[in-house]
C-alpha cells in the first residue's frame, strides 16, 4: 500500500499542480457517468512504450478509474506478414484480410494481448481479459475488404461484470459472427461501438506520436470539431490513416452529449493530459457554440465580470460596462471565454479586452472565440500589458505590433500607416481596472 500511495504522490507532484489534478480527478470521481474512460492503446505503444503505458494505466487503477481497454495489434501484424512475404493491401485505410491473413492474425493479435495483460498484472493491476467475446460482426464487404468485421453487437455483460469487480477489461480488436467466423475489426471503428453502448466519461487514444500533427509536424493542441471539421477534411497533408481517426473520431463525438471528449496523447504523458488544464496531447471534441451580441445581455453581465475579474485577478472599475462603446461581445456557451470589441480610432474595431480560463485554453477555446471574431472584424487592433504571458500567441496572431513603455499594441488587416495611428492611440487608453485592486 506504501507503495501506491508513493506512486501516486510522485506522479501528482510531475503534474506540477496539485489543485488541478484534484480538480479533475473530483470530476470522473463523481460524474454520473458508470464508466471512466474507453482507452484506446496502439499496438505499436504495446510493442515499443509498454512500460509507460503500464505505469499510467497503474496511476489510474490506483486513483481508483477504472479504464476499458482496447488494444490493436497492426504493427506486429505487418511484421509477421513480412516475414512470411505476405502481401500488405489496404484500401480506405482499412487492411484487406483474407482467409490466409485471418488466421495468422488470431495468434498474433493473442499475443499481444497476452503481453499487455500480463505485464498490468505484473504491476499489481488486477484486469479481466476478454479476447473475442465482445463485438458480434458481419461481413462489411466481403468481396472488397475480405473478413473485415461490420459490428452488429456490443456485448458489455463481460466488461461491467469486470467493472463491478473493479478489474480492468482488456479487449481486442477481434469479433466473431454467429457461424463462428472471426473478423479483423479497425480499431476506430470499434472503439466507436464500445463508446456508444458504454457512455464514458472520456475516451483516450494512447499514440507513439501523442497527438495529431500538423502540415509542420507540429502538435496540434485542441481540435473543436464543430466548426472546424469540413476545412480539415480539406487539408492536402491530412490524408490516410491520420484522416480516418479524424473520421472516426467526428462520427463516434457526433450523436454524443457534447460535454464527451478525446484525447490523443502519448504513454508517457496520460497523466497530464488527463489532470492538468492545459493538457499534453491533442484534445478533441465537438466544441461549444460562441454566440455574437450587440449589447451584453443582463444575465451576461456578471458572467462577464466574473470571467474577467478571475482571469486577471484583477477587479474592475464599477462602471466598466456602462462606458463601454461596445461593438460586439463574443462568449462562449459555458462562459469561460470571451472578446469584447469596442468602438476604436477612426471607427476601427478595439479589442478591449480577451479572457480564456486555463481550462478553456486546454479545450481549445480561445482559438474559437478568435477565429469567430475575425469573421466578424477581419481588421482590429489591441494592447496587451508587456509582461502578458500570452504576448507570444499575440505576435503570431498579429500582422504589426508597437511597443509604448509598459504596452504592446498589435493589429492586425490594415494598412501599415493606419495600424500605427491605431496602435498610437491604443497606448493612450486609461486602464480599466482599479489601482492595487486584486481579487
Amino acid at each position: 500500500m506504501e507503495t501506491k500511495k508513493n506512486l501516486i504522490k510522485n506522479v501528482l507532484l510531475q503534474l506540477g499542480n496539485s489543485t488541478e489534478a484534484k480538480y479533475y480527478l473530483d470530476q470522473y470521481k463523481n460524474s454520473k457517468q458508470n464508466k471512466f474512460a474507453v482507452v484506446k492503446v496502439g499496438g505499436n505503444v504495446v510493442e515499443t512504450q509498454l512500460e509507460k503505458l503500464v505505469e499510467s494505466i497503474t496511476l489510474l487503477y490506483y486513483l481508483g478509474l477504472t479504464p476499458i481497454i482496447l488494444h490493436g495489434a497492426g504493427p506486429q501484424l505487418d511484421a509477421e506478414i513480412l516475414k512470411r512475404n505476405m502481401p500488405v493491401n489496404k484500401i480506405d485505410g482499412l487492411r484487406v484480410t483474407n482467409t490466409e491473413t485471418i488466421e495468422l492474425m488470431q495468434p498474433v493479435v493473442k499475443d499481444v494481448h497476452d503481453k499487455l495483460c500480463h505485464a498490468l498484472s505484473e504491476a499489481g493491476v488486477e484486469i479481466k481479459s476478454i479476447f473475442n467475446e465482445v463485438f458480434t460482426c458481419d461481413f462489411m464487404n466481403k468481396d472488397k475488404y475480405g473478413f473485415v468485421g461490420e459490428i452488429k453487437f456490443v456485448n458489455m455483460s463481460p466488461i461491467n461484470d469486470a467493472l463491478e469487480q473493479q478489474k480492468i477489461p482488456v479487449l481486442s480488436c477481434l469479433g466473431r459472427d454467429d457461424n463462428g467466423n472471426v473478423f479483423n475489426i479497425n480499431a476506430d471503428f470499434a472503439i466507436r461501438k464500445l463508446v456508444w453502448e458504454s457512455n464514458p466519461e472520456k475516451v483516450i487514444f494512447v499514440t507513439p506520436t501523442g497527438g495529431l500533427l500538423n502540415e509542420n509536424g507540429q502538435l496540434i493542441s485542441a481540435i473543436q470539431l464543430g466548426s472546424e471539421y469540413d476545412s480539415l477534411m480539406n487539408e492536402p497533408w491530412l490524408h490516410s490513416g491520420m484522416k480516418l481517426k479524424i473520421q472516426q473520431i467526428y462520427q463516434l463525438l457526433k450523436p454524443m452529449p457534447r460535454k464527451l471528449s478525446v484525447s490523443i496523447t502519448a504513454a508517457t504523458e496520460l497523466g497530464k493530459e488527463l489532470f492538468t488544464h492545459k493538457g499534453r496531447g491533442t484534445f478533441v471534441s465537438m466544441g461549444e457554440s460562441i454566440n455574437q451580441y450587440d449589447v451584453i445581455p443582463a444575465n451576461l453581465k456578471l458572467k462577464v465580470i466574473s470571467l474577467l475579474e478571475s482571469t486577471f485577478k484583477k477587479k474592475l472599475k464599477p462602471d466598466f460596462l456602462d462606458s463601454l462603446d461596445l461593438e460586439s461581445l463574443f462568449i462562449s456557451e459555458t462562459a469561460q471565454a470571451l472578446a469584447i470589441i469596442t468602438k476604436g480610432f477612426n471607427g476601427k474595431p478595439y479589442l478591449n479586452k480577451f479572457a480564456v480560463t486555463p481550462l478553456a485554453q486546454g479545450r481549445g477555446l480561445g482559438k474559437a472565440i478568435w477565429e469567430k471574431m475575425l469573421e466578424y472584424y477581419p481588421q482590429l487592433y489591441w494592447r496587451s500589458r508587456s509582461n502578458n504571458q500570452i504576448n507570444s500567441w499575440y505576435f503570431r496572431k498579429s500582422d504589426c505590433s508597437c511597443k509604448h513603455e509598459n504596452w504592446i499594441s498589435f493589429s492586425i488587416g490594415m494598412e501599415h500607416i493606419e495600424s500605427m495611428q491605431c496602435m498610437q492611440k491604443a497606448h493612450q487608453y486609461q486602464d480599466s481596472w482599479e489601482e492595487s485592486a486584486h481579487v
